[in-house]
């Protein structure tokens, strides 16, 4: 079986990191990893997916774009997801 380059990349996110749906109804919009297992992880935005409440997706759903959150809570998420959207990512 042949493995493409990204099946290692969506191996590597861990919880914290920045992750951009590439399916689904959500396809396009920035999340951050709050749960994983080895099959799944469970993102947030802050607003219509809390922490309490995150969206479970497949890993291969989802690729990694280079970006921590040091904090994760809801507002910290909101802000980062915001500021992203901005063309920053401090």
């Amino acid at each position: 079986m042949c493995r493409s380059n990204t099946d290692s990349i969506t191996r590597n996110i861990s919880v914290g990191d920045v992750v951009k749906s590439v399916s689904g109804r959500t396809k396009g919009r920035f999340f951050v990893v709050v749960a994983e297992n080895d099959r799944y992880v469970f993102l947030s935005d802050g607003e219509n997916w809390p922490i309490g409440k995150s969206k479970k997706k497949n890993r291969k759903h989802v690729e990694g774009v280079g970006l921590k959150v040091e904090r994760i809570s809801d507002e910290e998420i909101r802000r980062f997801l915001r500021d992203l959207s901005r063309g920053g990512n401090d």
